[in-house]
């Protein structure tokens, strides 16, 4: 991290300390069982394929996506990906290379030239560009969000983190607000996610 992403990392990590609750880090919806499985398949991926890199890409096309367009955009075709992907992540593989595994298992038909394969190596990028549509880089749902799933650091790490930066903040009163962070987080994904498909109609 330079000087300057260090500074505004404890500046967003300050603001969810001083977060009184849930709704004053931003609005945020329950997701089901199956869309929270889905988004935090794909978040794990995509901090994989990401890993802990600080500073966003240029977003660009999706096509490979179009498999969850429309009518195939519901709860059933989101738990099939879910359960792809963790087989894929089972047998070992991680980031982008799950992502690639995932989609051979769900439709095993080989890509017909190099730019269908080009196609079909996007996932990672397309999570990145749902959540820079999503969130700002210095909203601290964004670098709690980033934090947890581009490093190896657990809730309970971020957790320290918050209360070496607020040491007013009890354990519990902390890691509850790295939780909200990470519901937000997730909430604002999904939506973007969605959102991007249905837009490509």
């Amino acid at each position: 991290m330079t000087p300057r992403q260090r500074r505004n990392h404890y500046e967003a990590l300050g603001k969810a300390a001083s977060a009184p609750r849930k709704s004053w880090l931003g609005k945020c919806i329950l997701l089901t069982g199956i869309q929270s499985g889905w988004i935090k398949s794909l978040l794990t991926t995509w901090g994989e394929g990401v890993g802990g890199k600080t500073a966003p890409r240029m977003p660009r096309g999706h096509a490979c996506w179009n498999v969850l367009k429309g009518r195939n955009w519901s709860d059933k075709a989101l738990e099939r990906f879910t359960a792809a992907l963790n087989q894929a992540r089972e047998e070992g593989f991680r980031g982008q290379q799950a992502m690639n595994r995932a989609h051979s298992i769900l439709w095993p038909q080989p890509p017909a030239s190099v730019i269908d394969e080009a196609l079909h190596n996007d996932d990672v990028d397309f999570v990145e560009q749902c959540v820079l549509q999503a969130l700002d880089i210095n909203d601290p749902v964004y670098v709690v969000g980033l934090q947890y799933y581009t490093t190896r650091k657990k809730i309970s790490d971020i957790t320290r983190e918050l209360q070496a930066i607020a040491p007013w903040l009890t354990q519990e009163m902390a890691r509850e607000r790295v939780k909200w962070c990470l519901q937000i987080f997730r909430a604002k994904v999904y939506l973007s996610a969605k959102a991007l498909l249905e837009s490509e109609e």
